[in-house]
This record gives structure tokens, C-alpha cells and sequence, in this order.
């Protein structure tokens, strides 16, 4: 085994680098930058008027209504806990895709609408396994508010969400299947 020493050359290039950077640094350091605008010591003091922090309440997440009825909110909220399960929500129809589509002229999505706690909300649950003539025989539409009731899962049909979806059984007394 060879002994270590200094002047090796496997040691020298990494000891000229210190020795080159060492001799860039004068030792002063950044600068701190220069106010271009002192404060004028004449002004008022600043004031500031910020509105009252909302209720913690607010930034609950609320899983029922109030006849027992599971939300928008929170089925999507816990969605974990609901999925392939048989469940009651109401929400108000946002929007109903696929309703007036003319399959003779364009190829058509399968009929889907999308529920809401509340219409101004934004957070959208699909509801899809049905067929249009079912939204005439039960009067759906966009803006009325509804008791769904179906299985809740991330895949039924052509559509996958993974936030959920609801593969709509029944609406109100309106059975998606009609019965003869």
C-alpha cells in the first residue's frame, strides 16, 4: 500500500480549486441595497382594515341535510366511505347533457346530468343510467331541486370520475326502470 501525501496528483486539482476561489474572495461580502425612497416620518401611520375572519363553522363540511338526505358536499367529501353503496341525495339538477342530441345527424354521449348542493355552488356530482325519455316521464330539469336515490361508485357505465358518481335508480317516486 502506497502512502498518502499531499502533492499526489489525485490531490493537487482538487487543492488548486480552493486556492482559486480562495484568491476571487475579497472578504467584503454582498452590499445591501440602498433605500431610493426613505420613509417620510410626516406621514400618518398605516392603518389597516381587514374584515373578520369567517366562522370555523364555515369551513365545515356538512354530510346531511336536513330530512337525512346525504349532500353533494359530503358524498364527495368522504367519498371513500360511499363507494358501492346505495344512496339517498338531494341536489338541484346544474346541467343535463346529451338529452338533444339527434344520433341520425352527430354521434351522441350517453345522457348524463350533474347535481349541486345549491345551483350557485360549483362542486358537481354526475348522475348518469338513464334514458331520456326518463326526464320526460319524471319532468326533470336544470334549476329544480330532486331526492335521488342509486349506487355511488367511480365507474358505471361509459363514464369514470374519480371523485364519484351516481348511477341514478330512482328520483323522487319516478323509478328509472319502469315497471309494467
Amino acid at each position: 500500500m502506497r502512502p498518502f501525501t499531499l502533492l499526489s496528483p489525485s490531490c493537487a486539482a482538487p487543492l488548486m480549486l480552493i486556492a482559486v476561489f480562495c484568491l476571487g474572495c475579497d472578504g467584503s461580502g454582498a452590499e445591501l441595497p440602498t433605500q431610493e425612497f426613505p420613509p417620510d416620518p410626516d406621514l400618518p401611520e398605516a392603518v389597516v382594515d381587514l374584515p373578520n375572519p369567517p366562522p370555523a363553522s364555515a369551513f365545515e363540511i356538512r354530510e346531511f341535510n336536513d330530512d337525512d338526505s346525504l349532500r353533494v358536499e359530503g358524498v364527495i367529501a368522504k367519498r371513500e366511505q360511499y363507494f358501492g353503496d346505495n344512496i339517498e341525495i338531494r341536489g338541484v339538477i346544474s346541467k343535463i347533457e346529451g338529452s338533444d342530441c339527434d344520433p341520425a345527424t352527430e354521434p351522441c354521449p350517453k345522457p348524463h346530468f350533474f347535481i349541486r348542493d345549491h345551483i350557485d355552488e360549483d362542486l358537481d356530482l354526475m348522475v348518469m343510467g338513464y334514458r331520456n325519455e326518463f326526464l320526460d316521464r319524471a319532468s326533470l330539469s336544470e334549476g329544480e331541486e330532486y331526492l335521488f336515490r342509486g349506487t355511488f361508485d367511480q365507474m358505471a357505465g361509459d363514464f369514470v370520475s374519480t371523485q364519484g358518481l351516481l348511477e341514478l335508480e330512482i328520483v323522487d317516486e319516478f323509478s328509472v326502470i319502469e315497471k309494467d
